[in-house]
Protein backbone atom coordinates (compact mmCIF):
# COMPACT_ATOMS: atom_id res chain seq x y z
CA UNK A 1 0.00 0.00 0.00
CA UNK A 2 3.34 2.21 0.88
CA UNK A 3 4.04 2.06 -2.32
CA UNK A 4 0.99 3.03 -4.02
CA UNK A 5 0.98 5.91 -2.47
CA UNK A 6 4.49 6.78 -2.96
CA UNK A 7 4.25 5.54 -6.13
CA UNK A 8 1.24 7.84 -6.88
CA UNK A 9 2.85 11.31 -5.06
CA UNK A 10 6.04 11.07 -7.56
CA UNK A 11 3.70 10.94 -10.29
CA UNK A 12 1.63 13.74 -9.38
CA UNK A 13 5.11 16.00 -8.29
CA UNK A 14 6.13 15.15 -12.09
CA UNK A 15 2.93 16.58 -13.36
CA UNK A 16 2.97 19.35 -11.46
CA UNK A 17 6.54 20.07 -12.40
CA UNK A 18 5.93 19.44 -16.36
CA UNK A 19 2.67 21.78 -16.13
CA UNK A 20 5.36 24.20 -14.49
CA UNK A 21 7.17 24.22 -17.08
CA UNK A 22 4.79 24.26 -19.90
CA UNK A 23 3.73 27.33 -18.09
CA UNK A 24 7.12 29.23 -18.06
CA UNK A 25 8.60 27.69 -21.28
CA UNK A 26 8.09 30.19 -23.51
CA UNK A 27 9.98 32.43 -21.28
CA UNK A 28 12.76 30.23 -19.90
CA UNK A 29 13.79 29.61 -23.87
CA UNK A 30 13.56 33.12 -25.07
CA UNK A 31 17.62 34.55 -25.84
CA UNK A 32 17.08 37.88 -23.10
CA UNK A 33 15.57 35.00 -19.95
CA UNK A 34 18.94 33.29 -21.10
CA UNK A 35 20.87 36.10 -20.58
CA UNK A 36 20.17 36.40 -17.02
CA UNK A 37 22.76 33.40 -17.04
CA UNK A 38 25.53 35.99 -17.28
CA UNK A 39 24.50 38.22 -14.16
CA UNK A 40 25.41 36.88 -10.72
CA UNK A 41 22.36 37.60 -8.12
CA UNK A 42 22.69 36.24 -4.73
CA UNK A 43 26.26 35.06 -4.22
CA UNK A 44 26.95 31.87 -6.61
CA UNK A 45 23.38 31.92 -7.57
CA UNK A 46 23.18 33.16 -11.42
CA UNK A 47 19.70 35.90 -12.22
CA UNK A 48 18.27 33.48 -13.77
CA UNK A 49 18.53 30.39 -11.42
CA UNK A 50 17.35 32.94 -8.68
CA UNK A 51 14.21 33.75 -11.11
CA UNK A 52 13.56 30.14 -11.92
CA UNK A 53 13.71 29.54 -7.76
CA UNK A 54 11.54 31.99 -7.00
CA UNK A 55 9.49 31.36 -10.00
CA UNK A 56 8.81 27.30 -9.06
CA UNK A 57 8.00 28.12 -5.59
CA UNK A 58 5.67 30.76 -6.50
CA UNK A 59 4.11 28.59 -8.60
CA UNK A 60 3.57 25.54 -5.77
CA UNK A 61 2.34 28.05 -3.28
CA UNK A 62 -0.10 29.55 -5.27
CA UNK A 63 -1.92 26.17 -7.12
CA UNK A 64 -2.16 25.04 -3.34
CA UNK A 65 -3.93 28.13 -2.53
CA UNK A 66 -6.30 27.93 -5.50
CA UNK A 67 -4.68 31.47 -6.89
CA UNK A 68 -3.64 32.11 -10.34
CA UNK A 69 -0.26 29.73 -10.46
CA UNK A 70 0.63 31.05 -13.84
CA UNK A 71 0.21 34.38 -13.36
CA UNK A 72 2.68 34.20 -10.71
CA UNK A 73 5.11 31.69 -12.18
CA UNK A 74 5.44 33.84 -15.40
CA UNK A 75 6.10 36.94 -13.59
CA UNK A 76 8.68 35.60 -10.98
CA UNK A 77 10.05 34.51 -14.41
CA UNK A 78 11.07 37.54 -15.19
CA UNK A 79 10.74 39.92 -12.46
CA UNK A 80 14.54 40.86 -12.25
CA UNK A 81 14.97 40.88 -15.65
CA UNK A 82 17.36 44.10 -15.76
CA UNK A 83 20.10 42.33 -17.41
CA UNK A 84 23.28 43.48 -15.70
CA UNK A 85 25.38 43.01 -12.70
CA UNK A 86 24.05 44.78 -9.91
CA UNK A 87 26.71 44.51 -7.92
CA UNK A 88 28.85 46.83 -10.58
CA UNK A 89 25.67 49.06 -11.56
CA UNK A 90 25.96 51.82 -9.11
CA UNK A 91 29.84 52.27 -10.39
CA UNK A 92 29.24 52.31 -13.80
CA UNK A 93 26.00 54.32 -13.68
CA UNK A 94 26.40 56.46 -10.42
CA UNK A 95 22.21 54.83 -9.73
CA UNK A 96 23.13 53.33 -5.96
CA UNK A 97 19.26 52.85 -6.04
CA UNK A 98 19.04 49.44 -7.45
CA UNK A 99 16.89 48.23 -5.31
CA UNK A 100 14.31 50.65 -5.51
CA UNK A 101 14.82 51.05 -9.49
CA UNK A 102 15.19 47.37 -10.82
CA UNK A 103 11.47 46.52 -10.76
CA UNK A 104 10.88 49.25 -12.89
CA UNK A 105 13.91 48.04 -15.61
CA UNK A 106 12.64 44.45 -15.22
CA UNK A 107 9.31 45.54 -16.02
CA UNK A 108 9.77 47.61 -19.12
CA UNK A 109 12.47 44.58 -20.48
CA UNK A 110 9.54 41.88 -19.58
CA UNK A 111 6.83 43.76 -21.65
CA UNK A 112 9.35 44.66 -24.64
CA UNK A 113 9.58 40.76 -24.87
CA UNK A 114 6.53 39.38 -23.58
CA UNK A 115 3.09 39.61 -23.49
CA UNK A 116 1.46 40.33 -20.15
CA UNK A 117 -1.31 40.28 -18.03
CA UNK A 118 -1.79 43.32 -15.60
CA UNK A 119 -1.60 40.88 -12.81
CA UNK A 120 1.83 40.12 -14.19
CA UNK A 121 2.94 43.48 -14.48
CA UNK A 122 1.73 44.36 -10.78
CA UNK A 123 3.39 41.27 -9.69
CA UNK A 124 6.92 42.64 -11.12
CA UNK A 125 6.41 45.90 -10.36
CA UNK A 126 5.85 45.26 -7.10
CA UNK A 127 8.46 42.24 -5.97
CA UNK A 128 10.63 44.28 -4.03
CA UNK A 129 7.73 45.63 -0.80
CA UNK A 130 8.58 46.55 1.70
CA UNK A 131 12.07 47.75 0.69
CA UNK A 132 9.83 50.10 -1.90
CA UNK A 133 7.42 50.74 1.02
CA UNK A 134 6.06 53.21 -1.17
CA UNK A 135 4.87 50.18 -3.62
CA UNK A 136 2.85 47.43 -2.29
CA UNK A 137 1.34 44.11 -3.32
CA UNK A 138 -2.32 44.37 -4.17
CA UNK A 139 -2.85 41.07 -5.08
CA UNK A 140 -2.06 37.90 -2.98
CA UNK A 141 0.18 36.27 -5.55
CA UNK A 142 2.26 39.74 -5.70
CA UNK A 143 2.45 39.30 -1.69
CA UNK A 144 3.60 35.52 -2.32
CA UNK A 145 5.95 36.41 -5.02
CA UNK A 146 7.44 39.10 -2.73
CA UNK A 147 7.94 36.50 -0.15
CA UNK A 148 9.03 33.86 -2.04
CA UNK A 149 12.20 36.29 -3.47
CA UNK A 150 12.89 36.64 0.05
CA UNK A 151 13.01 33.70 0.89
CA UNK A 152 15.03 32.63 -2.06
CA UNK A 153 17.48 35.08 -2.00
CA UNK A 154 18.35 34.32 1.61
CA UNK A 155 18.41 30.45 1.12
CA UNK A 156 20.83 30.90 -1.50
CA UNK A 157 22.77 32.94 0.43
CA UNK A 158 22.66 30.70 3.37
CA UNK A 159 23.68 28.18 1.61
CA UNK A 160 26.67 29.60 0.20
CA UNK A 161 28.23 31.10 3.32
CA UNK A 162 27.37 27.68 4.79
CA UNK A 163 29.74 26.45 3.00
CA UNK A 164 32.43 28.38 3.58
CA UNK A 165 31.87 28.28 7.40
CA UNK A 166 31.06 24.02 7.07
CA UNK A 167 33.36 23.20 4.31
CA UNK A 168 31.82 19.85 2.86
CA UNK A 169 34.68 17.01 3.05
CA UNK A 170 34.45 13.66 1.42
CA UNK A 171 34.50 10.74 4.12
CA UNK A 172 38.44 9.73 3.11
CA UNK A 173 39.41 12.84 3.83
CA UNK A 174 38.01 13.09 8.01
Amino acid sequence: MRKIIAYKAKQKKRSINQEFFEVIKDMYEHPAVQEMKKYNHHCDTDCLQHCLNVAYYNYQICKFLGLNAKAAARAAMVHDLFLYDWHKHASETGDRFHALTHPKVALRNAKKYFKLTPLEQEIILNHMWPVTFYRSPKSWESFITTCTDKVCGLCEFTTFYSYKVFPVRPFSQR
